[in-house]
Order: C-alpha cells, then sequence, then structure tokens
C-alpha cells in the first residue's frame, strides 16, 4: 500500500482498486489496552482530482481489548470508512506528500487506533452490580451522639 506520486499520476485517468490484508500485531505496546489484532481487510479506491490524490479506504478489523469489570478479553470488531486526500501542497484537508510517496500502512493503523472503544464490556460482567463505598460515619469519639437524634 505504498505508491510514488508517479505511479499515481499514471494511474490518474484510470484510477486504482485495490484489496489487501495487512497485520498490525507487530505495532503493539505492552500497555495498550488493545491485547490483540487481527489483520486488516483493507479495499480501496484511488482518484485523482488536481492537485490531489485521494483514497477511499473501508477497512475491517477486529480488535481483542481487556474488559473494564473483569479484565476478560473481549473481542471487537471495526468496519471503518474513511476518505485520506494526499497533496504536494499544504492544506486543511489533506495529508503532505513526504519523500514523493504515499505509504497507507501507517494510516491505516491510525484509523483503526482512533475508532477503538474507550471502555469494553464482556457479555458476562454486564449485570455485575459493585457495591457502593460506605460512607464515613463520622468521628469515632462522637457516635454515641447519634443515639440522641
Amino acid at each position: 500500500m505504498k505508491w510514488s506520486s508517479e505511479q499515481l499520476l499514471k494511474l490518474a485517468h484510470q484510477g486504482l482498486t485495490f484489496s489487501e490484508t495487512v497485520d498490525y500485531s507487530s505495532l503493539l505496546t505492552g500497555n495498550d489496552d488493545i491485547l490483540a489484532v487481527s489483520p486488516a481487510k483493507i479495499d480501496g479506491e484511488y482518484s485523482f482530482h488536481d492537485p490531489d490524490f485521494i483514497f477511499d479506504l473501508t477497512i475491517s478489523v477486529t480488535l481483542t481489548m481487556a474488559c473494564s469489570k473483569t479484565l476478560k478479553p473481549v473481542e471487537v470488531p471495526l468496519f471503518i470508512e474513511v476518505e485520506e486526500v494526499f497533496s504536494h501542497f499544504v492544506g486543511e484537508d489533506s495529508r503532505l506528500i513526504e519523500q514523493n510517496t504515499v505509504d497507507l500502512y501507517p494510516i491505516v493503523w491510525s484509523n483503526i487506533y482512533l475508532e477503538k472503544p474507550l471502555k469494553v464490556v464482556h457479555p458476562e460482567a454486564e449485570d455485575l452490580d459493585f457495591d457502593e463505598p460506605s460512607k464515613p460515619k463520622g468521628h469515632p469519639g462522637l457516635q454515641d451522639l447519634e443515639k440522641y437524634k
């Protein structure tokens, strides 16, 4: 999923469709809340609208995350549709093409990472109730005064 801008200019009139499966498991870090990631299925279309290189991407991936209540693994399927615009010129709505290449590998991972839920709950843990913390009764020396209310 890496092209030079010359390759993309040659494909400008005919466009490009692609379908790839990419493994991002090597990007997981030990302190992250993502335990595992399935290979991501990426379907995309490329079009050129001078001066922009436009990629319409569909990303399907399953993340395994820790339940926020029980720490049990929970599989979270994600389906992401995104449009990425690249240009040789700095713009608000486009990414700058660096070193004359367009590399979608890190762009796809950042979209996956941004779409992951902040909190997941295992189906068995949804009906778990935890006790409310008890309220302090006050100073122990003054507890006998409760009798006189």
